[in-house]
């Protein structure tokens, strides 16, 4: 069971205490017809711009903090909150399109807090963080040691759905491995970081997806894989884990 732990920050994004924060020079915000066809959901970046394809208004927090979907709650059912990883949620989607200030490239870290302007201007968005203590896997070296073999210099750093219940890395991190997993389909906790690799990492994983598995499907479950074939195992856990809870949002006025 989920236990809340007393509130140890609050922080509009509206701009408390007087602080200002980085904004887009101009964005465009469209509200997607609910029976839209969705080809593709996700951000990208080019230059000094920043688009955003069919993703909920739970989608673009995420992304303003640098959090996965899960540890957004609160709201009204509009907001798109993912409960199941395994199941693209409900809610109204939005596709943005947002241009900074000159044609420098910017990073994905100088573009979160200009989105966290975006979405307090348009959406009205307040929040304020919470650390929850909550039932978590711990990613832990496996005791036979482990299995995925250090990235070249000029690996890419990417993670490939090759089919389903099958991906491919090259150059990856574990942090990027945890949160491959934790916006899609693959475990019902959060999964914590308790390995201490920082390395890049190539490998191959393949697994039999709960709900999904063909009958006769001879792929392992995902707890007999990682430990098999990564050389990492998920240890059901207890941690803190920081969420943000919405405290007012309204649906923006396109343009």
């Amino acid at each position: 069971m989920t236990r809340l732990v007393p509130v140890v920050l609050i922080a509009y994004i509206s701009g408390l205490c007087g602080q200002t924060q980085p904004a887009f020079e101009a964005a465009s915000i469209r509200v997607r017809p609910p029976d839209a066809r969705i080809s593709a959901v996700g951000g990208n970046r080019s230059g000094s711009r920043m688009t955003f394809e069919a993703m909920t208004l739970g989608d673009l927090i995420a992304a303003a903090y640098d959090l996965r979907p899960w540890q957004i709650s609160g709201g009204p059912a509009w907001v798109g909150i993912q409960t199941d990883p395994m199941t693209l949620q409900a809610g109204a989607r939005f596709d943005i399109v947002a241009k900074a200030e000159g044609e420098a490239e910017r990073t994905i870290e100088e573009f979160r807090p200009m989105v966290r302007s975006l979405l307090a201007e348009r959406f009205r968005l307040a929040v304020h963080k919470e650390t929850r203590e909550r039932r978590v896997y711990g990613l832990i070296i496996d005791k036979g040691g482990l299995r995925m073999h250090q990235s070249g210099p000029d690996a890419r750093g990417v993670i490939r759905m090759t089919s389903y219940g099958k991906i491919t890395a090259e150059g990856a991190t574990v942090g990027k491995l945890i949160a491959w997993f934790s916006n899609t389909n693959g475990v019902d906790r959060p999964i914590v970081d308790r390995t201490a690799l920082s390395g890049r990492y190539d490998f191959t994983l393949e697994w039999s997806i709960p709900r999904t598995a063909a009958a006769g499907d001879q792929a392992p479950d995902i707890f007999t894989a990682m430990p098999e074939q990564l050389g990492l195992r998920l240890v059901p856990q207890t941690a803190p884990v920081e969420y943000v809870v919405i405290d007012h949002a309204e649906m923006p006025s396109e343009n």
